[in-house]
């Protein structure tokens, strides 16, 4: 995981850096707003993922299991062994599916944020 953020921190940086050298200032702006939009939506998409991960909407989730078993009857083919069977390869594939993304989403948001920063470094030179 270090060694892709370092990756690509560098990249973003040495990619920010040509970028600001070859283009004018002028079209600069747009791309500087855009990638630091997408950088803000996908640290926030990672940041939410790693909050519910943790375990932190956990008691409300079992809250409203119970108020959905008040209200709504069960039917009965769910009591059935086949419904209920929890495939421990399913999960533990989920959770690293899961694990993969939020760092994905995380590590990608930095990059474009630091990306957007030193554009906006050149724009001002």
């Amino acid at each position: 995981m270090k060694k892709w953020l370092i990756l690509l921190l560098a990249l973003s940086v040495i990619s920010s850096v040509i970028l600001g050298i070859t283009i004018q200032a002028g079209t600069l702006v747009p791309l500087i707003n855009q990638s630091f939009l997408i950088g803000l939506f996908l640290l926030i998409a990672g940041s939410i993922a790693v909050v519910t991960r943790s375990g932190f909407f956990t008691i409300f989730l079992r809250g409203f299991k119970q108020l959905k078993g008040m209200f709504f009857r069960k039917p009965r083919m769910m009591d059935s062994d086949i419904v209920q069977a929890n495939d421990p390869a399913f999960e533990e594939k989920k959770e690293s599916f899961v694990r993969i993304g939020t760092s994905l989403f995380l590590t990608s948001g930095t990059g474009l944020i630091v990306f957007s920063i030193v554009l906006t470094c050149f724009y001002y030179l």
